[in-house]
C-alpha cells in the first residue's frame, strides 16, 4: 500500500508520469548492490525534499529515494 502525507502527495503528483517512472525504477539497493525498482513505498517531506521509503522489488530489502525540491 502506498502512503503519502498531503504535502508529499502534492509534490509527487507534480512530477510528470514519464519522469516518475524513471525515478521509481532507479533506486540503489545496498543488499542487491544494484539499481532496482522501489515498491510498496511511502512518501514524506523533509524540508523541500520528497523522500520515498520502500522495498527493493528483487529482495524486499529497505530502499529509499530522495527527490530534491
Amino acid at each position: 500500500m502506498i502512503k503519502f502525507d498531503k504535502k508529499a502527495m502534492q509534490k509527487f503528483n507534480e512530477i510528470p508520469d514519464d519522469v516518475k517512472s524513471k525515478i521509481l525504477s532507479n533506486v540503489y539497493c545496498s543488499n542487491c548492490k544494484d539499481v532496482v525498482k522501489i515498491v510498496e513505498f511511502e512518501g514524506s517531506m523533509d524540508g523541500d525534499d520528497l523522500v520515498l521509503k520502500g522495498k527493493c522489488e528483487n529482495c524486499s530489502g529497505k530502499v529509499a529515494r530522495l527527490i530534491e525540491g
